[in-house]
């Protein structure tokens, strides 16, 4: 199995909107460099991180009042579209332009496509308005990961490691032994658990004050190649719907440089959002969770970077929602190449 291949032509989480603003912002996305800033108007802009005069990295230089960019290695100079209005203290026009990506900015967050920007569909998307509704509350963030990003999408769509890695949290002995059914629908891919008269794990416990025995449901969304929405459902076993506690959790898996991850994440729940105790200790057990997370993939990506012959994996029926998304993001990556009639891209 390669890993170490990035799709471009699809939507990836660039930034929280909270990250941008009038001071010039790098990321890695897919193994571009990216500069990220806002216009007077306070919309985002994303452009290449590279000066077309001599590569200097842009977002070290700086950001003019109207919106004009500067290069401060040998001052060019571009307005708001990515084009060169000249270079400082010399008479010289260059007829130069930036490389500028498709962004949307929604509910707080800044979707990137990195790739042919007129295949760029906004409704390929997922609904996040939650992020925004006055009757949910939540938290988010960017943790560094060092490991590829298609290890951490297996890592969400087979959530039996939380049997393992989060015994004290989110995890017990339910997740594993409970199936779960998976869905395809084009490149998106689905999954639903529905633990029923389970032990409360310790985090559901103190956060929603539930004693076992708890019904917990698990609903997983993947959409190709980067974002993950999981919809979490937790009662007291018997509780009809819409009764009980919900909870939602995204993530943007994104590519950044080389087998480096940009690991986004936002949690939100529709109960007590008004309880800043509880939302503090939501969000540090969020991070207590994506440590342990990290601290596994990371070994994981050692193990897969120093095995260049592939050994072979085994697989069992738990891992079919994970080879479900595996085999999505190949397909699309096979799509890409062969429309621009490029070999494989390797990471650098």
């Amino acid at each position: 199995m390669t890993l170490t291949q990035h799709v471009r032509n699809g939507w990836y989480l660039g930034a929280w909107s909270d990250e941008i603003g009038r001071t010039l912002k790098q990321r890695w996305i897919t193994d571009i460099p990216v500069c990220f800033y806002r216009l007077p108007d306070q919309t985002v802009t994303a452009v290449e991180d590279r000066c077309p005069h001599r590569k200097y990295p842009l977002s070290l230089g700086h950001l003019d009042d109207d919106g004009t960019l500067q290069c401060d290695y040998h001052g060019y100079r571009f307005d708001g579209q990515g084009v060169c209005v000249g270079v400082a203290e010399q008479a010289d026009k260059p007829k130069a332009a930036l490389r500028r990506f498709p962004l949307v900015e929604r509910d707080g967050a800044v979707w990137i496509w990195p790739g042919d920007p007129e295949l760029a569909d906004e409704s390929l998307l997922p609904d996040t308005s939650w992020l925004n509704d006055p009757n949910w509350t939540h938290v988010h963030g960017v943790v560094p990961l060092k490991a590829r990003h298609l290890l951490l999408l297996e890592n969400l769509l087979d959530l039996t490691h939380e049997t393992f890695l989060h015994p004290t949290s989110i995890g017990n002995a339910a997740v594993a032994a409970t199936p779960i059914d998976v869905t395809v629908d084009g490149d998106r891919v689905g999954f639903s658990r529905r633990m029923i008269g389970i032990e409360a794990p310790p985090f559901y416990e103190k956060s929603c004050g539930l004693t076992s025995p708890v019904d917990r449901w698990q609903d997983g969304d993947f959409y190709p190649p980067g974002i993950f929405v999981l919809n979490i459902r937790v009662a007291a076993t018997g509780t009809e719907e819409p009764d009980g506690f919900h909870m939602k959790v995204l993530y943007g898996m994104t590519p950044g440089r080389g087998n480096e991850t940009h690991d986004f994440y936002a949690l939100g729940r529709d109960y007590l959002i008004d309880d800043e105790e509880l939302t503090k200790f939501q969000h540090e057990q969020q991070l207590a969770v994506m440590q342990e997370d990290v601290d596994a993939l990371e070994a994981q990506e050692i193990m897969y970077a120093t095995d260049p012959g592939g050994t072979a994996e085994s697989s069992i029926k738990s891992d079919l929602a994970a080879l479900r998304g595996r085999r999505a993001v190949a397909k699309m990556l096979t799509r890409e190449q062969q429309a621009d009639g490029t070999r494989p891209r390797a990471s650098a």
